[in-house]
């Protein structure tokens, strides 16, 4: 139940998490939109197991999920930073007159 609610309250410290230099997927490296997917996958893995009756395998995989889920939060601030962004056009950036 701690874990359950932990994946929900990790979700409100995600502005402070991401340290990028841009917040649109579409400026950001390639691996960043493969690493969103595999968080989408690994999401609904574990959605779906939560309503499997229990195995070991199915135990294993929840486990394994469970570490990735809170691993790409909290390495977030490291892991957002790296790479090569593509450049932000100027008509989507802020000038104050």
């Amino acid at each position: 139940v701690v874990v359950m609610g932990g994946a929900v309250l990790i979700m409100f410290a995600l502005p402070w998490l991401d340290r990028s230099a841009v917040k649109s997927i579409r400026y950001r490296p390639g691996w960043h939109k493969i690493l969103y997917g595999a968080f989408v996958l690994v999401f609904v893995v574990l959605g779906y197991l939560g309503i499997k009756p229990v195995s070991d395998l199915g135990t294993l995989l929840s486990q394994a999920g469970t570490l990735f889920y809170f691993g790409f939060f909290l390495l977030m601030p490291w892991w957002s930073r790296i790479g090569e962004f593509k450049p932000v056009p100027d008509r989507v950036t802020f000038q104050p007159h």
